[in-house]
């Protein structure tokens, strides 16, 4: 069939194996190109360069390709629509979320799954190209990211927070104690920064700082117990977006000082791609997500006072992970 020789072309562009490809699909590998091989004659194209190994695909194969994934994405969407008519809703529902917008989406999965508990969730973070390009080639069904930019992208869309930063710092060290922090003081004092292709910031939070004075220590890690570790000294303080304050709440070590001023951060909404025919698990997902009982929760922990003393650091460990996922 169409569709199975599609598939090993969908899993040799992946592998770039024919033997891992075929493996992938639980056939031989004369089995997997010889499948190609007639996909190639159908279209009366070649697909896969020649050559005792994979050395690529084709422009025309690329095109295929594209074809290919959508028309797995739309097969998926098929039997998500069948098993809906029969009154149940199950499937798989893949969400992007944004590296920095981790801590906090447990607010929104959680109920999601006490309404659904027949559907599992692939909850994939990264940075904002990375959304972007999942969304346009259908890798995610909801993305938690950027919103402003793109509202075409979009057939629904929620803003939930403008970002903001804040100073991490310990008690009794650097600004201990401060209501706000100006940009510039953070210039005059050591500090532990995640570097540019983390896109934890803002580019424009990279160029307000700028270099560090001489003599004045500049830090930059992508693992987040080294930055933790430096902070801890109680010598170096670090910048970080603001669901920060799920790192420090309840913990006696650390402070978070919001940062005074804006730097245009963006927007950070949850999004519903629009699509000829979009997911009814993204739209069940995005209606029980703004909810007003959800987003009750959800602007709760954005209020820097009563969220530090309501929440617990549990979830550390995967804006950890999250984070260095990317790096």
């Amino acid at each position: 069939m169409l569709a199975r020789k599609l598939e090993y072309l969908i899993a040799l562009a992946k592998e770039e194996h024919f033997a891992r490809a075929a493996a992938v699909c639980n056939v031989s590998q004369p089995a997997l190109s010889a499948g190609i091989h007639q996909l190639e004659q159908e279209l009366g194209i070649q697909i896969v360069k020649r050559g005792q190994r994979f050395h690529g695909l084709t422009e025309q194969g690329y095109v295929v390709l594209n074809w290919a994934q959508r028309m797995e994405v739309e097969c998926r969407r098929l039997h998500q629509e069948l098993r809906d008519t029969s009154g149940e809703l199950n499937g798989t529902l893949r969400i992007g979320v944004l590296n920095s917008s981790t801590p906090f989406i447990s607010i929104f999965t959680l109920p999601f799954s006490e309404r659904f508990p027949n559907v599992n969730l692939r909850v994939i973070s990264g940075s904002p190209f990375d959304i972007q390009q999942g969304i346009e080639d259908m890798v995610y069904d909801i993305a938690i990211s950027f919103i402003q930019d793109a509202p075409s992208r979009y057939l629904r869309s929620h803003k939930l927070y403008s970002q903001r930063y804040y100073v991490l710092t310990m008690k009794g060290g650097n600004f201990s104690g401060r209501e706000s922090v100006e940009w510039d003081e953070l210039k005059q004092v050591p500090l532990c920064l995640y570097p540019p292709e983390t896109h934890i910031f803002a580019p424009d939070v990279y160029e307000v700082l700028g270099t560090s004075p001489a003599g004045v220590a500049r830090l930059e890690t992508n693992n987040m117990f080294v930055l933790l570790d430096h902070v801890r000294s109680g010598k170096i303080v670090s910048l970080l977006p603001m669901p920060v304050l799920f790192m420090v709440a309840g913990n006696s070590e650390f402070e978070a000082i919001p940062l005074a001023g804006v730097i245009s951060g963006g927007y950070i909404g949850i999004g519903l791609p629009n699509r000829e025919t979009p997911s009814p698990l993204a739209e069940s997902f995005f209606n029980i997500a703004t909810s007003s009982q959800v987003l009750s929760k959800f602007h709760e922990f954005c209020k820097p006072k009563s969220s530090l003393a309501a929440l617990t650091p549990h979830m550390l460990p995967t804006y950890i992970s999250s984070i260095e996922q990317k790096s």
